[in-house]
């Protein structure tokens, strides 16, 4: 048998039909296709052939014997077949066909034969071992009679190599499925309705959700409502070919319950969108957690130092833009210092929650007074205008306000709650506070400028007695100025040899003599300038300077007494002030064991006066420095006795020898009658409780004698002499010395 292909047997087909058709018309009969008896049109065979767009085409019919007759007309399959066009031979297909098809394949003839038409797919066997998948199409026509035989039309097409990349796709898709299964991050495919269609087993964990639950959600019904302006438009109208990227919460167990994700999205080719979920709440947790750290304070929650740096700025840059002012609210708790000392640290930690939470309270209670900053473009809450700077300094940024006064509203309120007592370590604690107030642009154009200025502020507020508040002024700025150049000069003083002593002398009412002298510290700096010890004396405190500075004064002191009781001047006692932060150091008593050592003063010539915030401090290190020099034979006494929070009890508890009536109450004896009676007071108190008195500020006879005759048991003032430098003080020993002696 020769071989053609499809085209030279389509043209032969025509031709032997030309000729047949022009041998009928001789004859006078219809047109036949060659080699039948059974005419039809050819335009039929034609557009069959065009329809089912085959490798193979051949014509089967009936003849009137009810003989299947086929024509074939062969292209790719038949190279492989060696079929011929004319002769072919039905039972080939039985040899070459799979034999595992064969049922399916006489079914698919029944089936074209009795509904008209039928579609397979079967499988070739070749001579040379080669399996083809081909796919068979059937059509009939006709009616089965004689008038109008049944035609069968059929094509094969030779679809082995798209069978080949079906069954690869096939793999694909299942290997792709297998990845899906296993991934760890969730994976979603939703219409785009939103209707969720596909999901892996991530996905179901993540949301807590079998499969058909969560396959009656919505994806948007997985989505935090807050974020439901956003995500969700977002992915609807999200491209082909593009991804999108957010982070954003999702409800977890189908409950009230969310996490953090990270989402990314992307459209597929048939319009759905398809999601992958990673959960990263413990990423986000950690994430709070290092923020927290950084920029909001550990004891209150409330934002700190850098945090704050951030909200003014951003609130200046927003006044700037709308016009409104804003006002800074520097605040201190009074006394607070004296609390931690006393009560020690996690009792002042317990007080600064309680201040922290009163502050909250009294803010959200100002809500129409202004507003808080705002952060990342979300809305905070008041407390958010509150912030600790460090220890027990806090500051109140509020905005939008109409007048400068409003800021005034504010401050009281928080005054107001902060006086209310504090319940703490089982004591109930009176701490007020001191706040300074600072109005954006006039008080300062920058962040750093108007903090100083509300800084400034505050410190005239507590200045003038606390529990006030002060709005800055431009005046203010002397007084800081000068404050800050008394302290940067002050830490050099003791180096550059500044400082010196002057002495004044104490009287004994009954014998008229130099009982003691008290030791005063004078400043005169590099310019020649003398600053007294009421502006220096509290700087020096506060910085902590008095510890070196008060070491000093007691050092040189005890030498030089111990020097003019070497040269046989007359003996007294001398009388040293020594501060609360120098009784808190743990090395005071072997510093002052040293210096008497080293001076070889008699420890019963020394006296410390203290004020009454010492013995009112019950830090462990005051009580025992002052039980330990006690016992070392040093006596002790209570300055400025009735200026400031006199405990009785304290007073009891406490072995000091002698009371020293503040010179503010003696300078009104002889004037005012009230003054002479708490001067009365008390002397009579001192007395009940067997302490000695010494009156201080003595400048007039009637002072004297009236304090002499009340019981006073020494005096000090000008009346007996001002303090006197070391040389004048030794003159005026001598001369003592010397009208003793006659």
């Amino acid at each position: 048998m020769s071989t053609i292909r499809l085209e030279d047997a389509l043209m032969d087909a025509l031709s032997a039909w030309r000729e047949a058709r022009a041998c009928s018309r001789a004859e006078g009969k219809t047109d036949r296709l060659p080699g039948s008896d059974h005419s039809f049109e050819w335009r039929e065979i034609q557009r069959v052939i065009a329809d089912l767009g085959a490798d193979w085409v051949f014509l089967s019919r009936l003849d009137a014997m009810g003989r299947l007759e086929t024509d074939g007309f062969d292209d790719a399959v038949s190279t492989h077949v060696r079929l011929s066009a004319r002769g072919f031979d039905p039972d080939l297909h039985k040899a070459i066909v799979f034999e595992e098809d064969h049922p399916r394949l006489m079914d698919h003839f029944e089936r074209g034969l009795s509904i008209g038409s039928d579609r397979i797919e079967f499988r070739l066997v070749f001579p040379e071992a080669t399996v083809r998948w081909v796919e068979s199409s059937l059509r009939t026509t006709g009616r089965g009679d004689r008038e109008d035989p049944l035609r069968l039309y059929g094509a094969l097409r030779d679809i082995t190599a798209r069978r080949a990349t079906e069954e690869a796709l096939r793999k694909s898709e299942s290997q792709y499925r297998a990845l899906v299964e296993q991934a760890s991050d969730g994976i979603l495919v939703f219409e785009p309705s939103g209707r969720i269609v596909t999901s892996n087993s991530a996905a179901k964990e993540i949301f807590g959700l079998d499969e058909e639950a969560l396959h009656r959600k919505k994806i948007i019904e997985l989505f935090y409502p807050d974020d439901l302006d956003h995500d969700p438009d977002a992915l609807a109208n999200l491209a082909a070919g593009r991804t999108l990227r957010s982070v954003r919460r999702l409800k977890q167990s189908g409950g009230e319950n969310w996490i953090w994700t990270e989402l990314s999205a992307r459209r597929l080719q048939d319009g759905r969108v398809q999601v992958t979920i990673r959960d990263i709440t413990a990423r986000m947790e950690a994430e709070r957690r290092i923020r927290n750290l950084a920029y909001f304070d550990s004891l209150t929650g409330l934002p700190n130092r850098e945090l704050f740096r951030e909200q003014i700025e951003i609130a200046l840059e927003r006044c700037r833009r709308v016009g409104k002012q804003l006002a800074l609210l520097f605040l201190d708790v009074d006394r607070f210092k004296q609390v931690n000392d006393s009560l020690g640290h996690s009792s002042g930690d317990i007080l600064l929650t309680q201040v922290a939470d009163r502050l909250r309270s009294a803010v959200r209670g100002s809500d129409s007074i202004g507003r808080s900053t705002v952060q990342n473009g979300h809305r905070e809450d008041q407390s958010s205008a509150i912030s600790r700077l460090g220890g027990d300094e806090f500051t109140i940024l509020i905005q939008d306000l109409d007048h400068p006064q409003d800021a005034a509203r504010v401050a009281r309120r928080v005054l107001h709650a902060l006086s209310r007592p504090y319940r703490v370590s089982d004591q109930e604690i009176f701490v007020g506070s001191s706040i300074g107030i600072a109005v954006w642009p006039e008080d300062g154009e920058t962040s750093e400028h108007l903090l100083r200025s509300a800084d400034t502020a505050m410190y005239h507020a507590k200045a003038h007695g606390g529990n006030a508040y002060e709005f800055f002024s431009s005046a203010m700025n002397v007084v800081s100025t000068r404050r800050l150049n008394v302290e940067t000069h002050l830490r050099r003083a003791l180096e550059r040899d500044q400082f010196h002593l002057v002495y004044q002398p104490i009287r004994d009412t009954r014998t008229g003599r130099i009982s003691a002298a008290e030791a005063l510290l004078r400043w005169v700096d590099a310019e020649g300038e003398s600053i007294t010890p009421d502006e220096f004396i509290p700087i020096a405190e506060e910085t902590g300077l008095i510890v070196e500075i008060g070491a000093w004064v007691l050092r040189t002191a005890c030498r030089r007494v111990r020097t003019w009781q070497l040269e046989g001047r007359t003996s007294f006692r001398l009388s040293v002030n020594i501060s609360v932060a120098q009784l808190r150091d743990l090395g005071v008593v072997d510093m002052i064991d040293q210096i008497l050592f080293e001076s070889e003063l008699d420890p019963a010539d020394l006296e410390l006066e203290i004020t009454e915030s010492s013995i009112l401090d019950a830090n462990p290190n005051v009580v025992a420095a002052v039980g330990q020099l006690t016992d070392m034979g040093i006596g002790f006494a209570l300055d400025d006795f009735g200026t400031g929070y006199s405990s009785l009890s304290a007073l009891q508890r406490f072995p000091i020898e002698r009371i020293k009536i503040d010179r503010s109450f003696v300078a009104g004896v002889g004037e005012s009658a009230k003054d002479e009676a708490l001067v009365s007071a008390i002397v009579a108190l001192a007395r009940r409780l067997d302490r000695r008195v010494v009156a201080e500020g003595v400048e007039s006879e009637t002072q004297a004698r009236f304090l002499t005759g009340l019981g006073c048991d020494e005096l000090q003032g000008y009346l007996f002499g001002r303090p006197l430098s070391v040389d004048a003080f030794g003159t005026h020993l001598e001369r003592e010395g010397k009208a003793d002696a006659s």
